[in-house]
C-alpha cells in the first residue's frame, strides 16, 4: 500500500484493517459474550484467555489507531473498552461464575449480560450484601489487597494508615462509589475533634 493510497482516504491502516472491518465488529459488539469476543469456549483457562486477549490488544488497541479519523478512533475505543471489560471479568474467578450464571439463564433472543462494575449500578442480586467486605466491590484485582488492608487497619483503628491504603486503592480503581464513599467517611473521621 502507498502512502498515496492512505492520503486518499481509503480507511485501512498500517495493519490492513480497513474502517469497514471496525465498524462491522461495532455494529455486532453487543451481540457477543465476552467468550465470542475473544474467540474462547467457556471453559477456556486463564492461560487462553491471557493468550486471547493480547491478540485482541494486537488488533485494537486505541493506540494502534492513531492515524484514524475521529470516528473511527472512538470505534476502536468503544471495541477496546469492551475487550478490556471482558478480560477483567473473565480472570477474576468471582466475576466469571457471576457472568456464567446470567448466561446459562438469559433469554435467547437478548443481548449477553454483561458485568457492570458500579456496586450501585449492579442488578440487587449481584450486589454485594450490605455490610460486606469493601474489597468485595472493588473490580480492579490490584486494587483488592489495599481495600482488604484498609479495613483491616480501621478495625485496629490505625486512620490515617488506612486512609493510605483507601487512596492506593481508589488510585488503582477510579470511579468506585463503594471506595469514594469509604474514603470520604475516613476522612470525615480524621477532621473530627476527637
Amino acid at each position: 500500500m502507498t502512502d498515496e493510497a492512505d492520503q486518499a482516504g481509503d480507511g485501512v491502516d498500517d495493519d490492513g484493517r480497513s474502517s469497514e472491518y471496525i465498524f462491522a465488529w461495532l455494529a455486532i459488539l453487543d451481540e457477543l459474550t465476552y467468550y465470542d469476543l475473544f474467540g474462547l469456549s467457556r471453559d477456556a483457562t486463564s492461560d487462553d484467555i491471557q493468550i486471547a486477549f493480547h491478540v485482541f490488544c494486537d488488533t485494537f488497541h486505541p493506540d494502534r489507531h492513531m492515524g484514524r479519523d475521529s470516528d473511527q478512533r472512538e470505534a476502536v475505543g468503544t471495541i477496546f473498552k469492551r475487550g478490556s471489560e471482558a478480560y477483567s471479568a473473565l480472570c477474576d474467578q468471582r466475576l466469571r461464575d457471576q457472568y456464567d450464571e446470567q448466561l446459562a439463564i438469559r433469554p435467547s433472543p437478548r443481548p449477553p449480560p454483561r458485568i457492570t462494575f458500579s456496586p450501585l449500578s449492579r442488578p440487587p442480586s449481584m450486589r454485594a450484601p450490605a455490610g460486606a467486605a469493601l474489597e468485595d466491590s472493588v473490580r480492579s484485582p490490584s486494587a483488592r489487597p489495599f481495600a482488604r488492608r484498609a479495613e483491616e487497619l480501621l478495625l485496629k483503628g490505625d486512620l490515617r494508615q488506612a486512609k493510605l491504603q483507601l487512596v492506593m486503592a481508589h488510585h488503582m480503581d477510579p470511579d468506585n462509589e463503594a471506595l469514594e464513599t469509604a474514603l470520604r467517611d475516613l476522612e470525615m473521621k480524621l477532621a473530627s475533634p476527637k
